[in-house]
């Protein structure tokens, strides 16, 4: 597993910002939900109302994620916490839906059944989301979309404690060993001394989740959706300008996902932050009819 290195997303976004400014708008509508995310994560910092599951090897190196059953963790008052803090910034984002989302925030400001929608997500259970959007009278869209994102800092205060319980089980999946979820983004990074054919083949390849953020290696040159290994349907499109960002699409699946050469870079790229500078790619690939691995805020609006 890889060691991840503090950074401050409010300075990534700043510098990103000055490297790429025809994504301006990008960052204008995004940033706040990634500062957002990262301002949920301190307020969950002395969160303890979960329990990692213990792993059971041979089902979870047959492609079964750590927390593939876990319930509902017991989220208190921080789920109505968070899920605030994120309505505020896809207001400060996206001003377009502001009447919807301030709707939503009264709707629910004082219900004491909120934790629903968190359990209605969790669960993917469509029938209850539904009779709460029926007895809040809120967009249905618009809520599972910012209860989503008010999930995803509770999976990223659990991923820590996770990785550490799966760190020495082999995992061979495209989708996250922790929370199955697939990932928003690819690093190459230099390999070590393990292993001389992937060092002089081009690094190691790995995947970040878009979930719990849990970083893990995948192979290279096999698509982390549908495991094509026929390399002439594997391919990659990038601009001249910048070489060692690029988006891997599949023939076989016809997905896509964005790819960042770390290895000659001097301050690496932070995963929270480096996908919103990536979105030209994004479109690249969607105008030529490729799907994301992960439907982000910034590759589906």
């Amino acid at each position: 597993m890889s060691n991840k290195k503090k950074h401050d997303v409010q300075a990534g976004l700043l510098a990103l910002r000055k490297k790429m400014p025809a994504l301006e708008n990008i960052f204008d509508a995004f940033g706040p939900l990634v500062v957002a995310q990262e301002k949920a994560e301190e307020l969950l910092a002395d969160w303890g109302g979960y329990t990692v599951p213990g792993a059971y090897a041979p089902r979870f190196e047959q492609g079964v994620a750590l927390m593939a059953d876990m319930e509902l963790p017991e989220l208190g008052d921080k789920f109505r916490e968070v899920f605030m803090l994120v309505a505020s910034a896809v207001v400060e984002g996206v001003p377009a839906i502001s009447k919807q989302v301030d709707e939503i925030v009264v709707a629910v400001g004082e219900v004491e059944n909120f934790n629903d929608l968190a359990k209605a997500l969790w669960d993917e259970d469509g029938k209850l989301l539904n009779n709460l959007v029926v007895e809040w009278k809120v967009d249905d869209q618009i809520l599972a979309f910012i209860g989503t994102l008010s999930l995803k800092p509770f999976m990223v205060r659990m991923e820590p404690e996770a990785a550490k319980v799966i760190e020495n089980m082999a995992w061979h999946k495209g989708y996250c060993p922790v929370c199955a979820t697939f990932p928003d983004l690819a690093l190459l990074k230099k390999s070590g001394d393990d292993n001389a054919y992937l060092k002089s083949h081009g690094g190691q390849r790995w995947l970040h989740c878009s979930g719990c953020g849990h970083e893990w290696r995948f192979k290279r040159n096999t698509c982390p959706w549908c495991e094509n290994e026929d390399i002439e349907k594997l391919r990659y499109l990038q601009s001249e300008e910048r070489q060692n960002e690029r988006v891997d699409v599949c023939e076989s699946c016809k997905h896509y996902f964005v790819t960042i050469d770390t290895r000659e870079l001097t301050d690496q790229p932070d995963p929270r932050v480096a996908p919103l500078g990536l979105v030209h790619l994004d479109i690249k690939a969607q105008e030529e009819k490729y799907q994301p691995l992960a439907e982000t805020p910034w590759n589906v609006l």
